[in-house]
């Protein structure tokens, strides 16, 4: 019995100390991130690196639609599109209060979607970043505060933490630097494409606390926060309503373009999906949040 649970202890103890080592070689690697943007090498730009005047928020809708180039060239503000794949108010507030270390953005551009403060996306928001945590407070006090207990307890383990970082990561360094800006374009034609209309919507508690923690952020900086539907043919009516409402008892500004005609009647066109504008008709709704933001400025 003795030497059964000498060897246990010799394997925990092995354990541990394989743990820590990972630890410690994987936040060495992972805070030397190449910038060749991959979703995750975005996200560590995005939480740790990079410094805007306009700081674009929200998930690929944002992220295939606004131009920080375009709106540097018009306005003379830096921006950066922090938009990412499938990720919800959880995220995106995560990233303003990390940008909030290093600067203040003049304007917050958040582009809403109807996943974003539903329950969809709220886990992978923060699985897609684990490797962070412990290294970026924003994402590790949001995990205290809103993680389950079991969460807590598996990131505490760096070797769960890790576990999927080497994969991205060789991919990452097997790829030419370059300076990314967030954007990234999309270049088809939708050839015919029906308008869907989706009925289901019920929100999410943490998402919106999450959405009303940026709202209260923006107010407590004096920065300006431009809320936005960008045009899409995944009709969400309820969502929608629903955004009008909340805007409305948070003295938030709504800019609608969900249903937008111009795009809906030219969507052969300007998508290059159903839910998503190809790089034609992301610089017409750049340049319509570019003419909105000047006129807030004013």
């Amino acid at each position: 019995m003795k030497k059964v649970i000498v060897n246990i202890l010799i394997v925990l103890a092995i354990v541990v100390a394989c743990d820590i080592v990972a630890g410690f070689v994987g936040d060495s690697i992972l805070m030397s991130t190449p910038q060749v943007g991959m979703l995750q090498t975005d996200a560590h730009q995005a939480l740790f690196k990079k410094k805007a005047d306009v700081l674009i928020l929200g998930s690929s809708r944002a992220r295939h639609t606004y131009q920080p180039k375009m709106i540097t060239d018009s306005t003379g503000l830096t921006a950066y599109n922090a938009g990412i794949d499938g990720h919800g108010m959880n995220y995106a507030l995560i990233v303003m209060q990390s940008f909030l270390e290093r600067c203040k953005p003049q304007v917050v551009l958040l582009d809403a979607c109807a996943a974003m403060v539903t329950s969809e996306w709220l886990d992978n928001s923060i699985d897609d970043v684990k490797h962070f945590y412990g290294l970026n407070a924003p994402l590790t006090n949001y995990v205290s505060e809103y993680g389950s207990w079991q969460l807590q307890a598996k990131l505490h383990s760096n070797l769960y933490r890790l576990n999927s970082t080497p994969v991205w990561m060789a991919k990452a360094r097997a790829l030419p630097v370059h300076d990314c800006d967030g954007y990234v374009s999309q270049h088809g034609n939708l050839a015919d494409t029906a308008i869907v209309n989706f009925t289901n919507f019920e929100t999410n508690e943490i998402q919106v606390k999450c959405f009303e923690q940026i709202i209260e952020t923006c107010e407590k900086n004096n920065i300006k926060l431009m809320v936005y539907i960008a045009p899409s043919l995944e009709v969400t009516a309820k969502f929608q309503r629903w955004m009008k409402v909340f805007a409305q008892r948070h003295h938030v500004t709504l800019y609608d373009y969900g249903c937008d005609p111009f795009f809906f009647n030219n969507r052969n066109r300007y998508f290059n999906d159903s839910d998503h504008l190809n790089d034609l008709g992301a610089r017409i709704m750049t340049n319509i949040f570019i003419c909105d933001a000047k006129t807030l400025l004013k």
